[in-house]
């Protein structure tokens, strides 16, 4: 008799094995110290809020996991980080790096490891080969900005970089040609605009403030343009609630009330910044793309679809005042 129930429990505990549910798990790469630590930690909770509610949908599964790796905004890091997450099983997917440099530092380890990568943020024409663009090119995103500005003086358009991060690509600068403006290119060290020129600065947030704030001291009374780079919180700290800031992203805020809740569950309290809701969705996408072949999903910064290997938005951009 003992043999016999000890035969029972032991195909018992077979048959529960062989039902676990199935693991996917998606990596999340991105600065969660240093400078730009506050991109990571923005990033992290909409991903763990879209897992929650995967799993929370899908109780026999498959059931989702996010594994968060910092890179610290480091190149060499990048590609170490990038090694480390490619050799855990059951991957399905890696989103990272959210900044140029060390984007293209990891990307031969990915495109080595023949991993899916996703390369948020940066606009098409920059993403390294290999990687999943999201975003659109960069003159779709420079002709977004234009739109901002007002039609009737066409003078001199500055065109400002910093040397230490690189969005745009040289399309950026036909396309402002392209309209009527004169532009003028230098380092933000030593641009100097007047009047209402504007600006379009390609580098990084805490350049940008200082040197706006600069020019603002200076009598400067143009619109500041930029990239997914502006979205940084250092721009607001340094030239706080400035209403001349237009930055193009295909990310926003999201002020819904329920999902900001839910969002500041999950973040001991801290609201989402421009981050959050693009990490929320990117889970979202990639989970229903490894389940089924084509997809439409309303999420938080747009009407996601995919199919044919790749995941398309609309709108694909915005134009977002912080």
């Amino acid at each position: 008799m003992r043999k016999r129930l000890a035969g029972f429990l032991i195909g018992l505990l077979g048959l529960t094995a062989c039902r676990s549910p199935e693991l996917w798990t998606i990596g999340l790469v991105a600065p969660f110290e240093g400078r730009d630590r506050a991109i990571g930690y923005d990033l992290i909770f909409g991903a763990r809020l879209a897992i929650r509610e995967w799993n929370a949908r899908h109780p026999e599964g498959p059931w989702a996991m996010l594994l968060a790796l910092d890179d610290g905004g480091d190149p060499e890091r990048a590609r170490e980080r990038a090694r480390q997450i490619t050799a855990v099983p059951g991957l399905i997917a890696v989103i990272g790096h959210f900044r140029p440099e060390t984007t293209r530092a990891a990307a031969p380890v990915y495109r080595e490891a023949g991993v899916l990568w996703i390369a948020p943020l940066l606009p098409a024409d920059r993403v390294p080969a290999g990687a999943m663009a999201t975003a659109v090119d960069t003159s779709t995103m420079v002709e977004a900005l234009m739109g901002s500005l007002p039609q009737a003086s066409r003078s001199r358009f500055w065109m400002v970089r910093d040397g230490e991060e690189q969005w745009f690509g040289p399309e950026a600068v036909a396309v402002i040609r392209a309209r009527g403006w004169r532009v003028v290119e230098a380092r933000w060290t030593e641009a100097d605009p007047w009047g209402e020129e504007p600006v379009l600065f390609d580098g990084r947030a805490v350049h940008a403030g200082e040197a706006a704030r600069r020019w603002r001291q200076a009598g400067w009374r143009g619109l500041l343009l930029g990239g997914p780079g502006l979205l940084h919180p250092d721009l607001q700290v340094l030239i706080p609630g400035d209403p001349g800031i237009r930055v193009v992203a295909e990310t926003r805020r999201v002020d819904d009330p329920g999902w900001v809740a839910a969002y500041r569950a999950l973040s001991l309290g801290t609201p989402p910044g421009p981050y959050a809701a693009l990490g929320y969705d990117l889970v979202w996408a990639l989970l229903q793309a490894h389940g089924s072949p084509s997809f439409r999903w309303e999420g938080r910064t747009g009407i996601w679809e995919g199919g044919g290997g790749q995941l398309r938005k609309v709108p694909a951009l915005w134009v977002n005042v912080p």
